[in-house]
């Protein structure tokens, strides 16, 4: 089921719960939401991330295995390699 993230459309909302945000975890089949639960402002539905489930060391374990390298961010164009 997806998780869905509600903000109030009102730019000077007072409400904590629809201010910061309200997340929903709804079903596909389900109806949006349309007012906040805790003050009844109408609320839209915003753009949230998401988690796709697939571990970073199995990725890098595939990558190094197919004799990918992977190179670790230390600064302003200095990189350090990581395999």
């Amino acid at each position: 089921m997806p998780l869905y993230v509600y903000r109030s459309s009102h730019k000077k909302c007072d409400c904590d719960c629809c201010k910061d945000g309200v997340e929903v975890l709804q079903r596909l089949d389900e109806p949006l939401l349309e007012k906040c639960p805790k003050c009844g402002r109408r609320v839209e539905k915003c753009m949230s991330s998401f988690f796709l489930g697939v571990s970073e060391t199995s990725l890098d374990d595939k990558a190094k295995a197919r004799g990918m390298h992977k190179l670790k961010r230390l600064g302003e164009g200095e990189y350090e390699k990581v395999f």
